[in-house]
């Protein structure tokens, strides 16, 4: 299954006091994932805890999405079953139903990012982040197409790559008139950017 997702989350565009309100959260976290972050080591704010897991969902919703074009963003469906703190980012399982996938998710003091694959080895994933002047949808948009073609090109000179939206929405490589089988995922909030994409 070759697929990519990923997500971003601006911590200074959140509602600290919001997220920390169990009418908020409960729409997110499961029972069991709210006993996750009750047992993890090192702890976290619980804010964060909670926009992780939706960075996660999120990614997750968005590489399943590419096969299975109906399906509905609903975060308490999804959930994370292993959370794994490292060096430089937590690593985990996330799952939908039967399906199986699987997570990293860098925590840096200005953004949580999460990007999911079908397998734990994400050698052939790639994945960037940027930040950016302005929180314009418009802008945001704009500028995360521009970092990830300046990536794709500076991978493979002389494509000329560019980007189109597939009929279901989501964004999908050109060559010429040529889509290729590159999936590639998009993701902005408030000053910050990113995207991922899969190569075989």
């Amino acid at each position: 299954m070759l697929g990519t997702g990923n997500d971003i989350v601006a911590l200074g565009a959140i509602n600290v006091e919001r997220t920390r309100q169990a009418n908020f959260y409960s729409k997110i976290l499961s029972l069991s994932e709210q006993q996750l972050y009750k047992e993890l080591q090192p702890p976290m704010p619980f804010e964060n805890f909670v926009w992780l897991a939706w960075s996660i969902k999120e990614s997750a919703y968005k590489f399943l999405k590419r096969f299975m074009p109906d399906l509905v963003f609903s975060p308490t469906k999804i959930y994370i079953t292993k959370l794994e703190p490292g060096l430089d980012a937590y690593t985990g399982i996330v799952q939908f139903n039967a399906h199986q996938l699987y997570f990293r998710t860098s925590i840096d003091q200005d953004y949580i990012f999460s990007v999911v694959n079908f397998s734990d080895d994400f050698t052939h994933t790639r994945w960037g982040i940027s930040r950016i002047d302005s929180s314009d949808h418009t802008h945001q948009s704009s500028e995360v197409r521009k970092l990830l073609l300046c990536d794709l090109n500076d991978l493979q000179p002389g494509n000329n790559f560019t980007l189109d939206k597939s009929p279901h929405g989501w964004p999908v490589v050109m060559k010429g008139k040529q889509e290729l089988p590159m999936p590639v995922s998009l993701a902005h909030h408030g000053h910050y950017v990113a995207y991922s994409f899969q190569i075989k």
